[in-house]
C-alpha cells in the first residue's frame, strides 16, 4: 500500500511539473519536480531521474548554481544508477559547470565500459575544463583511436589542442570536424576562437558570427554595416559584463555611419555607469523601437575592422563620481598603495576551474606586504577573526558594490587593481586603471597566447602561467612586478 501511495503522489507530482513547462511557468515545474524528488527514497532508483527533471526546470529559470548543486546532489545515488543514466548525468553537470562531479559519473560509465568512446570522451571533456588538457589528451586519443571519424570526439579533440595551445593542431581536428558535421555551430564557435586568441581579424570576426546572436523584440532590422543615412540602431550587450565594457569602444564608431540615434541595450548594473559617460543607455529588455539592430559584439565584423581594436582610445569609461573616502580603509602611516584584488569571476562560468585563483592561494597572494590589499570580491564580507585565521588580516574586505558605477568609482580610488580574468578586469581596461591580470595557460581568447601586454587596454599588465594550473608561479611574477613598481629602495 505505501509503495502504490507513493507511486500515485510521484505521478501528480509528474504531471504538475510537466503542465507547468508547458505553460512556461518555471516556478511552478521547480515546485512540482521539488516535490517529486523529496516523495521517493534514495534506493527507488529514480534520484537521477528525477533530479536531472528538476535541474532542467532551475535552468530554464536562468538559475544555473541550483541546477548545478541538484545534479551534483544526485552524484550519491551513483551507485545504484545504470550506466545510461550515469551518463547522463556526466554530460548535465558538464552542461551546469561541475566538471568534477562529472569525472566521478564518466568514471562509473569507464568502469563498466573501458572501450567506450563516448564515456572516454566524455571524461576528456570533464579533465579539459578542470584543468588539465594533458591527461584530456591522452583520453581523447585512446577514444579517436576506436572512432575516429566520430564528429564529437573530433569536436573534442580540437578544443583539447587549443588549450595545450597548439593552434595548428587544433585549426587541423576542426577541419576533421567540419567534414564529419558540416555547418555545427560550436564547431565554428571553436574555429573563431581559435583564430581571434591569434588576434583580432576579418576572418576570426566572420567566425565569431556562429554565436547565438541576440534578436530584437522589435521591428528593427539587422544591420550588416548599411549607412544609417540618419536613422537609429540599438546595440544590445550579450554575454559577460566584461564583453559589455570591451566592445562598447566600437559603439562611437556608428556616428561614422550617420546614425541620428545609437541606442546601447547593457546589462541593467551598467545603465547609470554608461549613461553618466554620454551613451543613451537602457537595460536588456526594454524593446526600444529603433530602425535598425545589432548585437554589440558584432561590431568589429560589421563595421569591417579587421585588427582594428582601438585600443588607443582607452580611457573610454570613467566612474561617474569619486568613491565615498569612508568607505575605504584608511592609508597606512606610511601610506602604502592600495590596491584592489578580484581573485574569482561569476561561480556559473563553466571555465572557472582554469580561471579563477583557489582561495587556498590567497595567503600567498596577499603575502606581499608592500601594497594595502582591497578585496573587491563580491559576496559577503568574511569573519575579521576567520580570516586572521586564514592568513587573510592583511586583506580589507569592502561591502559588494551596488552597480558598475559604484565599481568604478572605487577603483578611481585605488592606485591599482590585481585580477583574474573577469569583468572589472576590462572595466579596469576601460577606464585606464593600472591592472595587473592573472591569467591561466591558454586564456579566453581575447588576451592571446603570449606577451605581457595587450592591444586592448595599454594599461593593463598579463602575467601567465607558464604550464596548465601553476597559480604558485604567477603570484611569484606579480609579486616581482610589484616590488618593482611600489616598493621605495
Amino acid at each position: 500500500m505505501v509503495v502504490v501511495h507513493v507511486t500515485d503522489r510521484l505521478t501528480g507530482f509528474l504531471r504538475d511539473g510537466q503542465d507547468a513547462l508547458e505553460r512556461d511557468d518555471g516556478a511552478a515545474a521547480v515546485t512540482a519536480f521539488t516535490s517529486a524528488l523529496a516523495s521517493v527514497p534514495p534506493e527507488s532508483g529514480m534520484t537521477v531521474a528525477l533530479a536531472m527533471a528538476l535541474a532542467n526546470a532551475h535552468r530554464l529559470q536562468g538559475d544555473v548554481l541550483q541546477a548545478r548543486g541538484v545534479l551534483a546532489g544526485a552524484t550519491a545515488a551513483l551507485p545504484r544508477a545504470s550506466i545510461e543514466e550515469a551518463h547522463a548525468l556526466g554530460a548535465a553537470l558538464i552542461d551546469a559547470g561541475a566538471p568534477l562531479e562529472a569525472s566521478a559519473c564518466f568514471a562509473r560509465v569507464l568502469s563498466a565500459r573501458p572501450s567506450d568512446p563516448a564515456a572516454l570522451g566524455a571524461m576528456a571533456a570533464a579533465r579539459r575544463l578542470l584543468a588539465d588538457p594533458g591527461q584530456a589528451w591522452t583520453l581523447i586519443q585512446r577514444a579517436l583511436a576506436i572512432d575516429a571519424k566520430h564528429p564529437a570526439l573530433l569536436f573534442t579533440a580540437a578544443q583539447i589542442r587549443h588549450d595545450l595551445g597548439d593552434l595548428r593542431g587544433a585549426t587541423r581536428w576542426l577541419d576533421a570536424a567540419d567534414a564529419a558535421r558540416p555547418n555545427h555551430a560550436p564547431t565554428r564557435m571553436q574555429r573563431a576562437y581559435t583564430s581571434l586568441i591569434a588576434g583580432a581579424s576579418t576572418e576570426g570576426w566572420a567566425a565569431f558570427e556562429s554565436r547565438a546572436l541576440p534578436v530584437p523584440v522589435t521591428r528593427a532590422r539587422a544591420w550588416q554595416g548599411e549607412a544609417l543615412a540618419g536613422q537609429s540602431i540599438l546595440v544590445t550587450a550579450e554575454q559577460g559584463v566584461g564583453d559589455q565594457f570591451q566592445f562598447v569602444r566600437f559603439v562611437p564608431l556608428l556616428e561614422t555611419r550617420d546614425a541620428a540615434r545609437v541606442v546601447v541595450e547593457c546589462h541593467a548594473d551598467a545603465v547609470g555607469l554608461f549613461a553618466a559617460n554620454g551613451l543613451d543607455a537602457v537595460p536588456r529588455g526594454s524593446a526600444t523601437e529603433t530602425d535598425w539592430h545589432v548585437p554589440m559584439m558584432s561590431l568589429p565584423h560589421r563595421l569591417g575592422l579587421g585588427d582594428a581594436v582601438h585600443g588607443t582610445r582607452v580611457p573610454y569609461l570613467a566612474a561617474p563620481s569619486p568613491a565615498d573616502e569612508a568607505s575605504l580603509p584608511p592609508r597606512t602611516s606610511d601610506a602604502r598603495p592600495r590596491v584592489g584584488l578580484v581573485w574569482s569571476g561569476n561561480p556559473a562560468f563553466p571555465g572557472r576551474f582554469m580561471r579563477d585563483l583557489s582561495d587556498a592561494m590567497l595567503p600567498t597572494l596577499v603575502g606581499f606586504d608592500g601594497v594595502q590589499w582591497i578585496s573587491l570580491q563580491q559576496g559577503t564580507k568574511p569573519d575579521p577573526d576567520e580570516a586572521t585565521t586564514n592568513g587573510l588580516a592583511s586583506l580589507h574586505s569592502l561591502a559588494p558594490q551596488r552597480d558598475w558605477s559604484a565599481t568604478a568609482a572605487m577603483l578611481a580610488s585605488l592606485d591599482a587593481l590585481v585580477t583574474t580574468d573577469t569583468g572589472i578586469a576590462h572595466l579596469a581596461g576601460a577606464m585606464g586603471i593600472r591592472t595587473w591580470v592573472l591569467l591561466q595557460a591558454v586564456p579566453d581568447w581575447r588576451w592571446g597566447l603570449s606577451g605581457g601586454t595587450t592591444p586592448w587596454y595599454p594599461t593593463l599588465r598579463l602575467i601567465r602561467q607558464k604550464r596548465a594550473g601553476d597559480w604558485k608561479g604567477v603570484i611569484a611574477a606579480l609579486h616581482a612586478e610589484l616590488a618593482g613598481a611600489f616598493v621605495r629602495g
